[in-house]
């Protein structure tokens, strides 16, 4: 976690229960993912496929995109109040002890 953990809270806008967010950072920083801990404390990718998220390279900063759900599981409010309370962070995990083959990136998962 180059830059720590990042915790935020964000307003949704009356009908919006899932949102969007982007956290730029440099590519030189070798991150691999928006991590944020599931409900069982296991770290998962949020800047991935499965999650609904990409990760892309925009000029010289890469761009990791995630959403999370009002009240959903990784809103750390619990609760579908019209805010959403997160904390996670851009890291490298290795991929290998998540189920993924070292070699693939982030974009396949491996059983």
């Amino acid at each position: 976690m180059p830059i720590g953990l990042i915790s935020f809270q964000a307003e949704l806008a009356p009908g919006i229960r899932t949102e969007t967010f982007s956290l730029y950072v440099d590519p030189a920083l070798d991150v691999n993912g928006y991590w944020m801990p599931n409900q069982e404390g296991v770290w998962v990718n949020l800047a991935s496929e499965l999650y609904g998220g990409k990760m892309v390279l925009e000029g010289e900063q890469l761009r990791l995109d995630f959403r999370i759900e009002d009240g959903g599981r990784f809103d750390a409010g619990a609760q579908a109040d019209g805010s959403i309370t997160a904390a996670g962070a851009a890291a490298r995990m290795p991929l290998s002890l998540l189920g993924y083959p070292p070699d693939s990136g982030y974009q396949t998962f491996w059983f």
